[in-house]
């Protein structure tokens, strides 16, 4: 009798542990593409225009600049031969300057470019972020994966375009108002 018992148990703990998978929620997993989402929603493409914006008004800044430059180093060199070793010394020295000048303005506009970019970009990903958080939530989706390239390669090689979360995210951004 004792061993009939031991065997019901073992037998009742696997079917309980057999059946476990039935009882259990399987995961589900969703893919986003973050660039495509900030290329086809109205708020995606109006930050991309007013980064190309900033980027241009600074470009054009540094292009004047780079043209001064351009315009005194000719001078120097169509003047150079008529101008004493002194006064051509000096004006080498204050283009070596200007152009030095320059270039640490090259490097600060790029710096405030890379800024800008990163603050409005930030924002657009918190806000896609939270988009996939509700989307993922009344879908009863586990986890979602950014399928676009992080400079390492892709993550997510293939995916089931059911499984892709992108056109969702799209439609719901450009559905609020505001963003």
């Amino acid at each position: 009798m004792k061993q009939g018992w031991k065997v019901l148990l073992l037998t009742g703990l696997l079917a309980l542990a057999w059946g476990m998978p039935l009882w259990a929620e399987e995961p589900r997993i969703g893919v986003i593409e973050p660039q495509r989402v900030l290329e086809n929603t109205k708020s995606g493409r109006k930050i991309k225009d007013s980064l190309a914006d900033y980027v241009k008004t600074r470009q054009q800044l540094l292009d004047s600049e780079a043209e001064d430059l351009r315009v005194m180093e000719d001078d120097l060199v169509k003047q150079g031969a008529g101008l004493s070793a002194e006064v051509k010394q000096e004006r080498e020295t204050a283009l070596r300057q200007r152009i030095t000048a320059y270039q640490r303005r090259v490097q600060e506009l790029e710096g405030e470019v890379q800024a800008k970019k990163n603050e409005v970009l930030g924002d657009f990903t918190k806000t896609i972020e939270q988009v996939v958080r509700e989307i993922a939530q009344r879908e009863r989706i586990s986890l979602v994966v950014d399928k676009g390239d992080n400079g390492f390669g892709k993550l997510v090689l293939f995916n089931n375009p059911s499984v892709d979360l992108t056109d969702r995210v799209i439609k719901e951004l450009d559905s609020r108002k505001g963003e």
